[in-house]
């Protein structure tokens, strides 16, 4: 409350100096005077209404001095705290528009004097200046004289004329008023906007940035036509793509645009390194000799020992024989070994058929929505006849049955016909089952020794002999009558799994010989007992090669014949476990 007592006092003594200049007034004396009516006073409860002090304007506050102010000039009283105003309840609003108008006032008179003590100091600057060149104190620096020419340009001392720069006048109400503020700012020597706000500023703190906010799109209308062409680039583009051709182009791009950076950057490096002077090589060469190292072993030496080009030719060195000279083997070249197969199960040999026929026709269908192909026709049968044609079928039953039933031979020709295309021919497919019985991709072979107790019967000699050849074995059976019977063979895994089940269970060994004579007698049927030591497997194992090149049946004598015929083939062992051999059963 004091400080507003205080800013109160001021004004009013502002107020209180400040010197009203009257103002006349000429009046017409044949003019008759009216009298003004007096103002209908307005009453209250309490009686008749306090009459208002005058309260000074602000402009009139601001140009005012500042010394000497009396408040009571201005009919305002002091406030004491804790108590009201000493007139009625409507002063207090007077006294608040009373306190706001002196706050203003002072600024304005803070600005004046301001104003003014800036005006000072560039009067003191122009003194100082003056003083500085060469003027005496109290006397002004001359202005230059204007000397103007005929065009009315203005000249220097020397005459030369002054080159006067363009003035640039804003006319927009926006300029004019940045210009009075930016010129305020100056005399008043305040900061630059967001000068005062740095020195606040720690950088340390994290301000979390506000993002852009993204520009509304505008409307784009589409223009006919456009989105066609859109479609039908699309299209070409798949075709292209399923066709394969927009790989060539890419690659014809790309290898374009390498060549245009290869030459920009060949151009730079000639433009930044200096074009040298190009100079041949001298190469030295060594003096032709007389005779050449490859024609002197033919040559005949001279009386001093030694062979020359005009001695004679020695014709016993010349034979009609070719001397073909070694190859040598490279050594830094390394031969590139050969990928080896990948060996898959039968599931995922069928699990990869079927993925591959699931990718050829889905090619297809694509093709058909790109419109490459043609839709193949519907697949009419007997079954589905009424259902696909609906009222054709109806309409001419016999008609359309027929051609039905010729769609549907006509398909199965086709058939028969892509088969028979893929089929190998004759001497490819033997060869082809020849392999499989031989099992040329296994690494190893099976091999198995059987020891048979008679040979005589001749139905199973020959189907001895006759699967073994069938199945591709490789081989013997010797046959020794009085000492032992033996065979061997040697093949592919199938191939010998076969052959055990034919010596093992499908021949009947106890069967008797049948005389040719006696072809008509009935014969009884005999069964194989169950201690079988009629066909005995004796071994069976695996070797890494073959000893028999084929198969053969031979008949021997002795027991030497045999050991001789086994030891050319290095397999006289399989004679040594014939020899070794005894039934476990014996020992029960």
């Amino acid at each position: 409350m004091a400080e507003e007592d205080a800013e109160v006092t001021e004004v009013a003594e502002v107020a209180e100096v400040e010197v009203e200049k009257p103002t006349e007034v000429v009046e017409d004396v044949d003019a008759p005077k009216e009298e003004p009516k007096p103002k209908r006073q307005r009453r209250n409860r309490w009686g008749q209404e306090p009459e208002a002090l005058p309260v000074p304007s602000a402009d009139d506050l601001a140009l005012a001095p500042l010394v000497g102010v009396d408040t009571s000039a201005l009919g305002l009283l002091p406030v004491q705290p804790g108590l009201g105003p000493p007139g009625a309840a409507g002063a207090s609003l007077d006294l608040s528009a009373a306190a706001s108008a002196a706050r203003e006032a002072l600024e304005k008179a803070k600005r004046a004097a301001m104003f003014q003590r800036q005006i000072q100091e560039q009067m003191a600057k122009i003194k100082g200046q003056g003083l500085s060149g060469g003027f005496m104190t109290g006397e002004a620096p001359k202005a230059r004289k204007l000397i103007l020419d005929e065009f009315g340009r203005e000249l220097d001392e020397d005459g030369q004329v002054v080159p006067m720069k363009p003035q640039v006048v804003s006319t927009l109400k926006v300029n004019i008023n940045r210009e009075k503020e930016a010129r305020l700012k100056k005399i008043l020597g305040l900061k630059k906007d967001g000068v005062g706000e740095s020195s606040f500023f720690d950088p340390t703190l994290k301000v979390k940035e506000r993002s852009e906010r993204m520009k509304r799109r505008s409307f784009r209308f589409i223009e006919e036509g456009e989105l066609v062409k859109k479609e039908a680039k699309m299209i070409k583009k798949v075709q292209e793509k399923a066709l394969g051709i927009d790989k060539k182009d890419e690659k014809k791009k790309k290898e374009e645009e390498q060549k245009k950076k290869d030459e920009k950057k060949q151009e730079e490096e000639e433009k930044e390194q200096p074009v040298k002077k190009i100079e041949p090589k001298v190469l030295r060469r060594e003096p032709i000799p007389e005779v050449e190292w490859w024609d002197i072993p033919f040559l005949k030496e001279d009386q001093y020992g030694q062979k020359k080009a005009y001695t004679e030719v020695n014709v016993e060195k010349i034979t009609p024989y070719v001397e073909h000279p070694i190859p040598i083997k490279i050594t830094t070249e390394k031969e590139a070994p050969e990928a080896a197969m990948m060996h898959l199960t039968p599931k995922e040999r069928k699990k990869l058929r079927r993925l591959k026929r699931q990718e050829r026709t889905q090619e297809i269908r694509d093709k058909i929505k790109m419109g490459i192909l043609q839709p193949p026709p519907p697949k009419v049968k007997m079954a589905n006849l009424m259902r696909v044609l609906g009222d054709e079928a109806i309409a001419d039953p016999s008609t359309v049955e027929r051609k039905v039933r010729q769609q549907v031979e006509q398909r199965r020709k086709e058939h028969e016909q892509r088969n028979e295309a893929r089929r190998l021919p004759a001497e490819e497919r033997k060869q082809k089952k020849k392999q499989k019985w031989m099992g040329g991709a296994e690494p190893t072979t099976q091999v198995l020794v059987f020891k048979i107790k008679d040979l005589a019967n001749k139905k199973h000699l020959f189907k001895i002999d006759m699967n073994a050849q069938q199945f591709h074995l490789t081989g013997c059976c010797i046959a020794c009558p009085g000492v032992a019977n033996m065979v061997v063979v040697e093949g592919g895994p199938r191939a010998v799994k076969r052959y055990k089940k034919l010596m093992i269970r499908r021949i009947k060994w106890t069967e008797e010989q049948a005389d040719d004579d006696d072809d008509d007698e009935d014969q009884d049927e005999v069964t194989a007992p169950k201690l079988q030591d009629f066909c005995v497997l004796i071994w069976e194992g695996v070797v890494k090669q073959r000893s028999f090149k084929n198969w053969k049946v031979t008949h021997v004598r002795t027991e030497p014949e045999a050991r001789k015929l086994l030891n050319d083939r290095q397999a006289e062992h399989y004679w040594d476990m014939l020899a070794r051999y005894r039934d476990p059963r014996m020992d029960i």
